[in-house]
């Protein structure tokens, strides 16, 4: 089973919400870094440095979040 540790934690605040991001440390050098919105709704980015990780994460995050924030009656659980 793949090691990982929990390397970093930030604190972002997104048109008026706080949105927690985690950096974990792979094994193998690599890092990733996600976000939890949901138990079943979750984003992550992957990359070779920590600096990549973060970067693309800033980059996803606020596409993210407005794509959530659209309505889409096909989504919607029953």
């Amino acid at each position: 089973m793949e090691q990982i540790e929990l390397v970093q934690e930030l604190s972002c605040d997104l048109e008026g919400e706080e949105y927690l991001i985690e950096v974990f440390a792979r094994s193998d050098g690599s890092y990733f870094a996600q976000t939890i919105f949901s138990p079943i709704d979750v984003i992550i980015s992957d990359g070779i440095s920590l600096d990549e990780v973060l970067l693309k994460h800033q980059n996803l995050l606020p596409l993210a979040i407005r794509s959530r924030q659209m309505y889409f009656p096909s989504r919607t659980l029953n």
